[in-house]
């Protein structure tokens, strides 16, 4: 029995993909690259290139190219891509090294968490960005509100979404099990409950689909707007809150079987965008990832989805949909901030128009929400409605917590809830022990952090 514990553990070690930073805010289609913006740094004419960091899947994502373009037409800046092979990962090592190496040739930096973002800074790798928006009478503020980061008065980046949670869901496999479609407040119990109907092993369908993020190993005690830090900043994961969040992420494929566990996650290699796959009933994912449903060429479908808002903890305590702010910045050794600050504004302004996502906009009136959506729902030929929309993201009684766990050794400690929740996953270490680890862990991170 050891011997084969010994051998789980080592082939979930070597499956394990490092997405403690890269998830809950990337869109990655599979259009071919050589449809993307011009490799070269300068057209005969002349004009001025901006260089950015992409994944190798959002460099084919017909959405984020459209975004591209748009600012390219807009403009008349060209956009060239520094394509890192990967899944959204691999980026973030090869930037580290590029900006290790003060290397300038690439100038914007995605920034799809606020994890990354808080590191950036503290390596000095992002330039400050209060001397751009000065010269240029750009009223940030204004625009993006609650959802601009500064730090120490400064500002290193524009927020270009700030997604909602929720559940998106397989119309085609509620009416093949006849099943309700899901609408309105609901539970976590009553998730379950629905799940168990949904799922159907001879058919290879499972209810639920959720991703191996480190958000997913807590969200239900981010859900109650429990912090990750205590007011002396030291790790809060001796709250029983974290404990009852990874046990009941657990559960959903070791104990109730509604969705594959992390053993089947890991070794079967399940892809993050496996939801369109049309094997899984419910997915629990960002609000960006209504970008999958407008690709249709390279998603193509039989089946229609809908979505709705965000299950709430059974005990009351939480009531909060979770979020993340996406941004950009720019490279702190740029040798041409200006252009590299056209593309940041633009893309933080008008990202939304395009990909689906969630604007961090808190200057757009209602009519402009409205609008937003509707042209979404066009887009989607009617999938879903307005209404749908709204209630699922907008107009509903959830609050709002912020998906990540963001203050001291931010992105160290995410790694650690990640290393740390897989031991327990596979049954390798006790729940108590899991909870444990994480908390001193943290610690110690925090600590050489000072």
């Amino acid at each position: 029995m050891k011997k084969r514990s010994k051998i789980v553990a080592l082939l979930l070690a070597a499956v394990m993909l490092a997405s403690l930073v890269a998830g809950c805010g990337s869109n990655n289609s599979n259009k071919d690259a050589s449809n993307g913006p011009s490799s070269d740094t300068a057209d005969a004419g002349g004009k001025k290139t901006v260089k950015i960091y992409v994944d190798g899947n959002r460099a084919k994502d017909v959405n984020f190219l459209n975004v591209v373009d748009g600012f390219k037409k807009d403009t008349g800046i060209n956009v060239e891509f520094n394509v890192i092979p990967g899944d959204g990962v691999d980026i973030y090592k090869k930037i580290d090294i590029d900006m290790g190496a003060k290397d300038s040739s690439t100038d914007i930096i995605l920034l799809g968490t606020p994890i990354l973002l808080d590191k950036y800074i503290k390596s000095g790798s992002l330039l400050p960005l209060n001397e751009l928006i000065q010269e240029d009478n750009y009223d940030a503020k204004g625009k993006f509100g609650k959802y601009l980061q500064e730090v120490d008065g400064n500002v290193y980046s524009l927020p270009f979404g700030a997604g909602n949670w929720a559940v998106y869901f397989n119309k085609k496999i509620f009416d093949d099990a006849n099943v309700p479609y899901p609408s309105g407040a609901w539970t976590w119990d009553q998730y379950i409950e629905t799940a168990k109907k949904l799922t159907d092993k001879s058919k290879g369908i499972y209810g639920s689909y959720m991703l191996d993020y480190d958000c997913y190993m807590y969200f239900t005690a981010r859900q109650k707007n429990v912090p990750g830090h205590k007011a002396d900043g030291t790790s809060n994961y001796d709250d029983p809150a974290f404990k009852e969040a990874l046990q009941f992420f657990g559960d959903l494929g070791n104990v109730h079987k509604v969705q594959p566990s992390w053993m089947e996650f890991k070794t079967k290699k399940l892809a993050w965008d496996g939801f369109m796959s049309g094997k899984y009933g419910m997915h629990v994912i960002g609000t960006w990832y209504t970008n999958m449903f407008l690709d249709k060429e390279n998603y193509p479908r039989d089946w229609n989805f809908g979505i709705v808002e965000l299950p709430t903890p059974e005990d009351g305590a939480g009531n909060n949909n979770l979020g993340v702010i996406s941004s950009l910045g720019i490279n702190a050794n740029t040798k041409q901030p200006k252009e590299a600050f056209e593309f940041v504004k633009y893309f933080a302004e008008n990202n939304y128009k395009f990909t689906g996502d969630q604007p961090a906009r808190v200057d757009l009136t209602d009519k402009d929400i409205n609008d937003m959506f509707q042209t979404l729902v066009d887009r989607l030929d009617g999938e879903v409605s307005v209404d749908d929309l709204n209630k699922a993201i907008y107009q509903n009684d959830l609050g709002f917590a912020d998906e990540k766990i963001v203050g001291p050794a931010s992105a160290e400690y995410s790694n650690i809830i990640l290393q740390e929740s897989e031991l327990y996953l596979i049954g390798q270490k006790s729940l108590d022990d899991t909870v444990k680890s994480i908390k001193e862990r943290a610690d110690q991170a925090i600590k050489s952090e000072q």
